[in-house]
């Protein structure tokens, strides 16, 4: 197969960056730079064509790939995971330029590990605790600590957010939560519908987590401490709505593209 024959397989099978996905399919499986696959061939390999048939089944290219990049690094995945995107790149460099020297952060929520550890890369002064439900999820964090090296500074607990006590206080306690509305499922895309809905959905509103968090977390900052969390971009009055009921003051970032994206409370 070329380049030029992935591709049109690819889009054919109406994944949205064929190109791209096709480049990285060859890079990955075939083992050559990037450059070398620009330049053309005939790839042949079985284990290339395996993932080329599974990305035109729309199976989500990280997943084939098993790993993604977040905040400049390589992170292991699963379907255990939900992906990493660069949407959340906004939470984590807010807590990597926020953070207190020396400071103790939590991440509830934390899935792959991305934000946690990311964090700890950029600020090797601090220390992380990340909380988990899934075990096969949590497995894969684990992975990703020891990976990069962070796995003594990253305490991974296995436990729900909505119900589980923390121990120690902390400068920072940051979430990705599931936000997707139960309606907005259904207009997903087939490759999102294949990460795991649990970490997309709470089944109904969407703000389910938003109303525990506020309620049960600002316990644990120490004082001065902020809670951020990412939102859907419409989600901004109503998160900060829950947050003021709580007694919180919140303030709504947006991203590059002008979304709300992110809730930070004091």
């Amino acid at each position: 197969m070329t380049l030029h024959e992935i591709e049109t397989r690819l889009s054919a099978a109406g994944v949205d960056s064929p190109r791209f996905d096709a480049l990285e399919l060859i890079v990955h499986f075939e083992n050559i730079s990037r450059a070398t696959a620009l330049v053309g061939g005939d790839f042949q390999s079985l284990a290339l064509q395996d993932a080329v048939e599974r990305r035109c089944r729309r199976e989500p290219l990280a997943y084939i790939l098993g790993q993604w990049d977040f905040m400049g690094h390589t992170f292991d995945l699963s379907p255990d995971c939900l992906i990493p995107r660069s949407d959340t790149e906004l939470l984590c460099a807010l807590l990597v330029r926020e953070l207190p020297d020396g400071g103790r952060f939590a991440d509830l929520c934390t899935g792959s590990g991305c934000i946690a550890i990311a964090a700890l890369l950029a600020r090797t002064d601090a220390q992380g605790v990340g909380v988990e439900l899934y075990p096969d999820t949590l497995k894969v964090a684990r992975k990703n600590a020891r990976r990069h090296g962070v796995d003594t500074r990253l305490e991974l607990l296995q436990g729900d957010v909505c119900t589980m006590e923390l121990s120690g206080t902390f400068d920072w306690i940051v979430s990705n939560p599931p936000y997707v509305t139960k309606a907005e499922m259904d207009d997903l895309s087939p490759e999102v519908l294949l990460e795991p809905a649990h970490a997309l959905t709470d089944g109904g509103d969407g703000l389910a987590f938003y109303r525990n968090i506020f309620a049960r977390y600002p316990k644990y900052l120490k004082p001065g401490g902020f809670l951020a969390v990412e939102i859907g971009w419409q989600q901004g009055k109503a998160v900060c709505s829950i947050a003021l009921a709580a007694g919180l003051s919140p303030v709504i970032l947006q991203d590059l593209e002008g979304r709300d994206r992110v809730v930070m409370c004091k």
